[in-house]
């Protein structure tokens, strides 16, 4: 799962350079806002479609963790506003200490998310599923046996 997201990011970063290099002598006055349009129109629909599957992941995980998804209002929204009050701050100290508990969120949930085992057994939002009984585990373990 992580070698297809980082080759997709290869390739969402390779594909409009490409095509924004292959104008790069052309008049700019047409180039540019042709560019502007290829890079939106190649970018957009993929970062869209990615930003719903990494939610809908992220989601299922923090279900899987036996928490509810709005957990992720303070994982991705409450660190992106904290970023904000920290450009905002005139104050060194302040902007400091907005920093520090903005990178502790984000490392929360990378541990939250990506290192916590999930709960044994069934939890409020379902079954364990990689308990004995499940079937989907069983009919993996005798294909895999």
């Amino acid at each position: 799962m992580l070698l297809n997201f980082v080759c997709t990011m290869i390739f969402m970063m390779v594909v409009p350079l490409s095509i924004g290099g292959s104008f790069y002598n052309a008049d700019p006055q047409w180039a540019k806002p042709l560019t502007l349009a290829l890079l939106a129109g190649t970018m957009g629909p993929v970062f869209i479609i990615s930003v719903w599957c990494f939610a809908a992941l992220s989601i299922k995980r923090l279900h899987d963790r036996n928490k509810s998804g709005w957990w992720m209002l303070l994982f991705f929204v409450v660190p992106s506003l904290l970023d904000k009050l920290w450009a905002w701050l005139d104050l060194p100290t302040g902007a400091f200490i907005v920093g520090l508990i903005e990178f502790g969120l984000s490392v929360w949930c990378f541990v939250e998310i990506f290192c916590l085992k999930g709960t044994k057994g069934p939890n409020r939002f379902g079954s364990d599923p990689l308990a004995k009984g499940n079937m989907s585990v069983s009919a993996f373990e005798a294909r895999h046996a």
